[in-house]
């Protein structure tokens, strides 16, 4: 029985018929994240479409990574691209032996092509602006870090929009606008000050590093670019790239929902706060 007859038979409005086309219709297409693990002991990202699949960074080993793919119901031949943020080990340690094992196309910016020179030059594509893979429209944007290269990540798709930035040391206006409106919102909450500044096993030296401009992200200006970020409509934060000796998932949570709660923001209600772990994979999150 065709629709049409199943409305004369059922004494069914076309107008009651609406919502129901419409939430078919809402519903067809979705963007999603899931973060495969999140740290300094390796990062991988996975971004997704209906029909296109993209992971960002591999740094895990293959073996790991596998059964990263493999706890979240990914199909590692499935993925169609592989994007880097940088170039550090705990990014890309597990690059080399994912592409030798499966077909993803290797996205990178022209200005560093060389640095990715011993992978097949048939398997790489380079970009400088905006690009797509499949259906998904991606952006870079340079965030500071003392690396080669850093860059993060907006992912849209018609109104849906995902950004991503981890490994940078402070937040400048083009991080802010490059981020701003996306729905959701993975950032770097590296590390708690009194916890850095305090601990003896880390020397002056990497303490000024890791505290600099071209360092990591501490939890209070994470929380003070989410609140910004807030106010152009972000819902969901995906808490990253934790330290594990000088942070903790308690401590990264609480010091950005407590500083948006001075900014009248509850959390669980005008926004939602998730944290991504090290040594498990993450939830997924939609936008639909």
């Amino acid at each position: 029985m065709n629709d049409v007859a199943m409305m004369q038979k059922n004494k069914i409005n076309a107008r009651d018929m609406l919502p129901m086309y419409m939430n078919l219709w809402y519903n067809a297409t979705m963007l999603r994240i899931q973060t495969l693990a999140s740290g300094s002991g390796g990062n991988a990202v996975y971004v997704a479409s209906d029909t296109t699949q993209i992971l960002i960074d591999v740094g895990l080993s293959l073996p790991r990574l596998s059964k990263r793919l493999d706890a979240a119901g990914i199909d590692a031949g499935s993925i169609d691209a592989v994007l880097v943020t940088h170039e550090h080990t705990d990014h890309v340690i597990g690059l080399d032996s994912f592409m030798k094992k499966y077909q993803a196309d290797l996205h990178v910016h022209t200005n560093t092509v060389d640095i990715f020179a011993h992978i097949p030059s048939d398997r790489i594509y380079t970009f400088e602006g905006e690009f797509k893979i499949g259906d998904i429209t991606v952006r870079h944007f340079p965030v500071p870090h003392d690396s080669k290269f850093c860059y993060g990540y907006t992912f849209t798709q018609g109104t849906h929009k995902i950004a991503m930035a981890t490994d940078f040391g402070r937040i400048n206006e083009s991080i802010i606008d490059a981020m701003s409106g996306a729905q959701i919102v993975m950032i770097e909450c590296n590390h708690c000050l009194r916890r850095l500044t305090s601990n003896t096993k880390y020397p002056l030296v990497l303490k000024r590093r890791i505290m600099g401009s071209f360092g990591h992200l501490s939890n209070p200006t994470c929380a003070l670019a989410v609140y910004r970020l807030a106010q152009t409509g972000v819902s969901q934060v995906i808490l990253a790239h934790l330290s594990e000796e000088n942070n903790s998932p308690a401590l990264a949570y609480n010091s950005v929902k407590d500083f948006l709660h001075t900014k009248g923001i509850t959390e669980g209600v005008d926004i939602w706060i998730d944290v991504a772990l090290q040594d498990e994979v993450g939830k997924r999150f939609e936008v639909k």
